[in-house]
C-alpha cells in the first residue's frame, strides 16, 4: 500500500502514518508528554539495547512503570528484573502433562498439604509439599536457601550433593562475616544466615553467611 504522513488529523492534535511497516534505525523511543511527567530525566519507552534485545522502560525511566491492561501471554522464559505486581490470574503450561495451572491453586495446595501434615506428619504430605514448592520456585527462577552448616556446604553442596545444593549452584551471591570479630576465614561452622533458610529467592541474590567457632 502506499504510504503518507498526515498531519492535523482528527481533533488536529493526530499524526497518522500510512503503511504496512513503520522502521526507524534508531535505538530509543521516546515517549514524553511534559504534563504526565513528576521527575527530570529520560523517558525511553522502547530501547533496542545492547544485547540486541528490546527493553521497556529502559533504565526504569517511568517512575510510575509499565502497566498492562490486557491478558499477556510470554512464549518463552520469562525474567523480572524488579517488582512485578499482579491483579489477576497467573497461569502457565505444565511441563509434565502439557496442563494449564494456576498460581492460586499451587498456593491452596500447598495450604491444604501444611494443614494436612499438622494432623498426620506423614512423609508423603512432605514430599508432596517440596515438589509443589519446587515447581513454584522453578516458575520464577528461584531457589530456597539451603541450611548449611559448615563453609564446605556452602561452597561445595553436601558430601552426596543430594540436601545442599553450593551457593554457586543455585545462583547465589555470598557475603562471608564473623561474630567473634575475628576474620571469617578462620572459622569453617555456619551459626547464622540471612535471609533464613527456607527462604526463596531469585537467582543472583546475596545471602548473608555468619561463621563461628566450633563448640
Amino acid at each position: 500500500m502506499p504510504t503518507d504522513i498526515k498531519l492535523d488529523e482528527g481533533d488536529g492534535n493526530h499524526v497518522v502514518i500510512e503503511g504496512a511497516v513503520v522502521r526507524t534505525t534508531a535505538s530509543d523511543l521516546i515517549l514524553d508528554a511534559p504534563a504526565r511527567r513528576r521527575t527530570g530525566g529520560f523517558r525511553r519507552a522502547l530501547v533496542h539495547d545492547g544485547y540486541d534485545g528490546l527493553t521497556i522502560n529502559f533504565n526504569g525511566d517511568y517512575p510510575g512503570g509499565v502497566t498492562v491492561g490486557s491478558n499477556i501471554t510470554v512464549a518463552r522464559d520469562l525474567t523480572v528484573a524488579r517488582d512485578l505486581t499482579f491483579a489477576g490470574e497467573i497461569r502457565w503450561k505444565s511441563a509434565r502433562n502439557g496442563e494449564e495451572r494456576k498460581l492460586t491453586e499451587v498456593i491452596d495446595r500447598i495450604e491444604y498439604d501444611i494443614g494436612r501434615l499438622n494432623l498426620y506428619s506423614g512423609q508423603d504430605a512432605i514430599d508432596e509439599i517440596r515438589n509443589a514448592l519446587t515447581s513454584l520456585a522453578k516458575l520464577f527462577d528461584a531457589a530456597a536457601v539451603p541450611p548449611w552448616s559448615t563453609r564446605e556446604e556452602v561452597e561445595r553442596g553436601d558430601d552426596m550433593g543430594v540436601l545442599y545444593s553450593s551457593a554457586e549452584d543455585l545462583g547465589f551471591d555470598v557475603v562471608y562475616h564473623d561474630i567473634d570479630g575475628y576474620p571469617p576465614q578462620i572459622y569453617d561452622r555456619v551459626c547464622k544466615i540471612e535471609p533464613s533458610p527456607g527462604t526463596f529467592l531469585r537467582k543472583g541474590s546475596t545471602v548473608q553467611v555468619w561463621f563461628c567457632e566450633e563448640g
